[in-house]
């Protein structure tokens, strides 16, 4: 059972992601309007890109997390 203290974090924490998907919104809105490209693709676009990015920084991190921890003496 979660306390209120977890609940008012938890809706917190989804007020912050709304705002920035709110942003994102607008964003890919001003770039579809000044390209004339329909949002649709404009929003396709920047998915794919994140997914690429994420992707990118999976695999860079991907030696570090393989490395064992080196031992002091």
């Amino acid at each position: 059972m979660k306390t209120d203290r977890q609940e008012l974090q938890e809706l917190e924490e989804q007020a912050a992601v709304n705002s920035e998907i709110r942003f994102i919104a607008l964003e890919l809105m001003k770039i579809s309007a000044l390209t004339g490209r329909p949002f649709n693709d404009v929003a396709n676009e920047f998915c794919e890109n994140a997914l690429q990015l994420k992707k990118a920084f999976h695999e860079a991190a991907a030696p570090v997390r393989k490395q064992k921890p080196k031992r002091r003496h």
